[in-house]
């Protein structure tokens, strides 16, 4: 029996007040709890296949997604934003998401007598624990252009509680680029380190903090999904944040407003899960204005869904 044969083997369906007996084991009524199970089924089974699957993988897999942001002097705005909105986007989020578990890395730099280079918040469902971890976490100055995004990507790969059977997703903000290797304290490339998050499956989303055009940006390095032939040494910002959405298959968007960055995390994190098809009927009715959003969302899920193909949906 294949894989996906194993996960269609759904229980049989039962009628109420029906008596089992395989001749092995003793008789036994049905319950309410398998009565419920057999109306899940039955709705299920009228949506067909790929809804079964996708119903399947709900509900066997959870979300890890892990916010990272830089917090820098420019960037101390969006922080602000988070201390205020947190709370909201977790009462959206939960909800929304089975078995979802969010965590956090921030960001500043080295060598710039800034109080940390990274910070970070083990995933968890505990929202208060995620609330003081930002209310606690202080913003920096920066020293150079290029901020140590190559460190939070590292903290990424090696010190975050990922749960293997979980889905994985992330969330960058920021405005600057990472080092380039020989620039970095540890030596950290943000093209390995990208490769092997890849390779563990772990989806990047990215927003870039900066004036930028939605379309171009998108375009701006047009890299397809697990595309690391060419080795890249550094980037510009716009660049940088192009390509790290698009080579792991994730979607890359520009902030207009800073408040627009709670509904992107939203929008990354439904998409991520399977449950972009509930947000965008939420959207409808409370704020039609953000369905953009559930737009640039579904190409990316498109694009990641054609793998090797995905390419040309943004030429």
């Amino acid at each position: 029996m294949d894989d996906k044969e194993k996960k269609l083997n759904l229980p049989a369906i039962r009628k109420t007040g029906a008596v089992i007996n395989s001749g092995k084991q003793p008789e036994k009524t049905l319950t309410k709890l398998d009565l419920n199970k057999k109306t899940a089924i039955a709705s299920i089974m009228k949506a067909g296949t790929s809804s079964i699957e996708k119903e399947i993988i709900k509900s066997e897999k959870g979300l890890d997604l892990v916010l990272v942001g830089d917090l820098t002097g420019s960037m101390s705005r969006y922080h602000q934003l988070l201390k205020s909105k947190f709370v909201d986007l977790c009462n959206e989020l939960f909800p929304l998401i089975e078995n979802l578990k969010i965590g956090i890395i921030f960001y500043l730099d080295h060598g710039s007598g800034d109080p940390y280079v990274t910070k970070v918040q083990q995933l968890t469902s505990n929202v208060q624990e995620l609330t003081n971890f930002i209310s606690a976490t202080s913003t920096g100055h920066g020293g150079d252009n290029d901020e140590a995004v190559e460190d939070a990507l590292n903290d990424l790969l090696q010190n975050m509680n990922w749960k293997q059977s979980n889905l994985h997703s992330v969330v960058i903000f920021g405005d600057a680029s990472p080092h380039p290797a020989s620039q970095c304290p540890s030596q950290y490339s943000f093209f390995n380190i990208t490769q092997q998050l890849f390779q563990k499956q772990i989806t990047i989303n990215s927003v870039y903090c900066g004036s930028y055009r939605q379309d171009e940006l998108q375009k701006l390095n047009n890299t397809g999904i697990g595309d690391f032939t060419v080795k890249l040494t550094y980037l510009e910002p716009p660049n940088f944040f192009s390509w790290i959405a698009n080579v792991t298959g994730g979607m890359v968007i520009s902030v207009e407003k800073i408040d627009d960055l709670v509904d992107i995390i939203m929008a990354a994190a439904a998409k991520d899960s399977g449950h972009l098809d509930e947000l965008e009927e939420k959207l409808k009715k409370t704020a039609p204005n953000k369905l953009n959003l559930i737009e640039i969302a579904k190409k990316a899920e498109q694009r990641k869904r054609l793998g090797g193909n995905g390419r040309k949906l943004l030429e």
